[in-house]
């Protein structure tokens, strides 16, 4: 009994033993099999990578391109060995903009199989499109030695052609950046987008810097934000948007770019510099217009002058500040103070109309009345409309009187005082040359001298003191057609404000105001 046990337990430990075998061979078969797979080539669980294939498909005619990518991964997760799997993304990459990813695809897809025809001229339209011309030409090359049809040489041919010009072009603008020519930079640039029909942020960057160098803020401005829309993380092209923008003066949008470049990177050093810089100018112009609205001029100029010292090198800022500074000084009725601010924003933008009207004033003001003719010349020359038709008139007129009877130095007053100003004039005036401070004894010519004097005083004040009449005065027009120019005698009806005249040789004059 006990040898036919030992009999039968032998037999069922070789069958525990053969199965145990078998489970670990069943376990480890997977292994062996992707490693046959890959030797050969041939997919592992052909119908599940086919199906999973044709799903993708479908999917792609449907226009899921993102569920086509994961089942594609899919795909070439089972059959890692199969450059066409690789080929077939590449497309759905390419369709999707995704130009990295599929010249990523299509570059594993070559290193598995180097003589992959489709996927090697795949590969060289796309290294065009996006203008890298030097690896486009190598792979053109390659195609038209493995063409095999007639058409295919053809296309590879014109292919090279065509990333020979590219690869000619790049090299033109790199010349012409290193010997700072950029219009001659930016010609060859555009030959090298017009070859290429998905350009690289870098190009358009490339662009955009030859642009600022040249002046050239609002091209600049638009082809970062080319760049921008190729690679919405690019922040050179978000810092020189800043710098175009804030050359321009537009503090805000400056700001804004480098608010914006400053997230990705808070140490970004351009960015940094130029928000600081910017903060700080914005700071003290925007006390100067507080300062302007409140009426303090004075306060004004001085914040405006500060914000200039901020970046004494801001054009288009000193600019614009030293229009608003000559503005408040010409309120103050500070003439040469307006007109060298004036002159200084001429200096930055001698196409400024408004800076040569300003200018025409404040000289007007100061009594420089060529000067004035002269600045209201250029800003007719600029803009011809009714305000530099009128201001250069004005100016013409002003220098005419100031060579005969000028009523405004008559009465010691500036061309722009208001009325209340003129008669306080009139009034300092007629007591001043009153003709009854002459002695009673005072010679006959004195008297009449007196008289004349007088009489210029009180036409001054009629002509200034209405203002229909000061407007024609102003403009230069003829008054000796009105009563109020008439130089024998400018008040018919007698003199205003209760002057009496009595007969000559013994002109006595009684004077009383009535206001």
């Amino acid at each position: 009994m006990g040898r036919r046990r030992e009999q039968h337990i032998a037999p069922r430990g070789t069958v525990v033993l053969r199965v145990w075998v078998a489970q670990q061979l069943a376990l480890l078969s997977p292994v062996f099999a992707v490693a046959a797979a890959q030797r050969s080539h041939q997919p592992l669980g052909e119908s599940s990578a086919g199906k999973l294939r044709s799903l993708a498909d479908e999917a792609l005619i449907k226009g899921k391109a993102d569920e086509a990518l994961e089942l594609l991964g899919r795909v070439i997760s089972l059959e890692p060995l199969n450059e066409r799997n690789f080929y077939k993304r590449s497309r759905v990459h390419s369709r999707l903009s995704k130009m990295s990813a599929a010249l990523a695809d299509l570059d594993e897809a070559l290193r598995l199989a180097p003589e992959y025809e489709v996927a090697l001229v795949s590969r060289a339209r796309l290294l065009a499109s996006v203008a890298r011309c030097r690896e486009a030409l190598e792979d053109w090359r390659l195609a038209r030695q493995l063409a095999s049809k007639e058409k295919a040489a053809g296309e590879a041919k014109e292919g090279e052609r065509r990333a020979r010009d590219c690869v000619r072009a790049e090299d033109r603008a790199a010349a012409a950046a290193a010997r700072r020519d950029f219009r001659a930079q930016l010609t060859a640039l555009d030959e090298v987008l017009e070859l290429a029909s998905t350009p690289p942020s870098a190009l358009y960057l490339q662009k955009a810097r030859a642009h600022y160098h040249l002046g050239d803020l609002y091209e600049s401005i638009a082809d970062a934000g080319r760049a921008l829309k190729v690679e919405p993380d690019e922040l050179e092209a978000l810092e020189l948007r800043g710098a175009a923008y804030y050359r321009l003066a537009d503090h805000g949008m400056a700001k804004n770019h480098w608010q914006e470049a400053l997230k990705r990177d808070p140490e970004h050093r351009g960015c940094k510099q130029g928000y600081k810089l910017v903060r700080a100018l914005s700071k003290k112009d925007a006390a100067g217009d507080e300062h302007w609205a409140a009426r303090r001029h004075r306060d004004a100029i001085d914040s405006w002058r500060a914000a200039i010292a901020v970046d004494p090198e801001h054009a288009r800022f000193s600019h614009i500040a030293n229009l608003k500074i000559a503005r408040a000084a010409l309120d103050l009725k500070d003439y040469a103070a307006a007109a060298d601010a004036a002159a200084d924003a001429i200096a930055t933008d001698d196409a400024d109309v408004d800076a040569h009207l300003v200018h025409a004033d404040a000289l007007m003001g100061a009594e420089d009345f060529e000067g004035a003719v002269r600045a209201a010349m250029r800003a007719r020359d600029i803009r011809d409309d009714d305000l530099t038709k009128k201001t250069l008139a004005k100016a013409e007129a002003a220098l005419k009187q100031s060579k005969t009877v000028n009523y405004y130095k008559v009465l010691g007053v500036k061309r722009d005082a208001t009325v209340k100003e003129i008669k306080k004039a009139y009034r300092d005036a007629a007591l001043k040359y009153h003709p009854d401070k002459l002695p009673a004894d005072a010679p006959e010519h004195e008297q009449e001298a007196a008289v004349v004097k007088f009489q210029q005083i009180a036409q001054a004040y009629e002509i200034l003191s209405d203002d229909e009449t000061r407007a024609k005065y102003d403009r230069g027009d003829d008054l000796s057609g009105n009563p109020q120019a008439q130089q024998h005698h400018p008040f018919p009806r007698g003199f205003p404000h209760g002057f009496s005249q009595t007969g000559a040789g013994g002109t006595r004059f009684h004077f009383t105001f009535r206001g």
